[in-house]
């Protein structure tokens, strides 16, 4: 039947994701206050309260900023039917913003999917119900959304960007910091630094994450083995995409892809 849960987050001050993540599910972001800078896959990109992110499974992303209240709901490939799923992947990595009278019925929504208890009677029922809802509401939202903004006072270097995004194409290649200094005429020292302070990681680190996405990908999606996967995705030997996986993962890759199947 596949999962589904809401959570709400508030934080009074300044607040960051110290990595960049991805996860096999949905996540829809809603965003009620604040303005938060937001990693999407290879682009930076600012979101103003009210604002929605549907982020699809396997994307790497992660969030920035100051004070803000947001809602999520991570749901499972699973758990949608053909029209929900497809409503989610049309309204995928775009700026969703509701007018005033959908922002209320939202927040109405969201929290009642928290406040419902899954074990009360029909309480399955009545979550897939509001969740459904929300959905329609969203595929009515389809003359709201907009490219998202650059932003104003977060301001990442073009070099960042560009690291990001041909590492996010070239993953499977060999690629060391030597090599991605002189692609782009820098010196190592400027490389790391601009990485850990404008995406808190360095750009090796954020290639392992990048080979590890595309691996959990390939585990879920696919049949191929991991000694191919590990090949596909860059790593220098099976024996270490599997050690590499299972300190990330808590699993080696053939019991992820066990576990992730036993849940559908």
């Amino acid at each position: 039947m596949g999962f589904i849960e809401t959570e709400k987050s508030v934080r009074d001050g300044d607040w960051w994701m110290h990595e960049f993540h991805s996860h096999s599910h949905y996540e829809i972001y809603y965003l009620r206050k604040g303005s938060r800078a937001f990693f999407l896959s290879n682009s930076l990109q600012q979101i103003q309260a009210p604002n929605i992110v549907v982020i699809p499974p396997h994307v790497i992303h992660k969030t920035e900023g100051g004070a803000f209240e947001r809602y999520n709901i991570n749901v499972s490939t699973n758990y949608l039917d053909a029209f929900e799923k497809e409503i989610l992947d049309k309204k995928a990595l775009i700026h969703i913003k509701p007018n005033e009278g959908q922002n209320e019925e939202i927040l109405r929504l969201m929290n009642e999917l928290i406040a419902t208890d899954k074990r009360q009677k029909y309480g399955d029922k009545i979550i897939h119900t509001l969740f459904s809802y929300f959905l329609f509401l969203l595929h009515k939202m389809q003359d709201t959304h907009a490219p998202m903004p650059a932003p104003e006072k977060h301001v990442v270097p073009p070099l960042v960007l560009k690291v990001i995004d041909y590492l996010t194409v070239h993953y499977a290649e060999k690629q060391t910091l030597e090599s991605l200094a002189e692609n782009f005429f820098v010196s190592k020292a400027t490389l790391i630094y601009n990485f850990k302070k404008y995406a808190s990681c360095s750009p090796i680190d954020f290639l392992l994450n990048v080979r590890l996405t595309k691996a959990k990908e390939l585990l879920l999606n696919t049949k191929k083995s991991v000694n191919e996967i590990s090949e596909i995705c860059g790593f220098s030997s099976a024996n270490y995409f599997g050690l590499i996986f299972k300190q990330k993962e808590n699993l080696s890759p053939a019991n992820y892809r066990k576990y992730q199947n036993s849940k559908v």
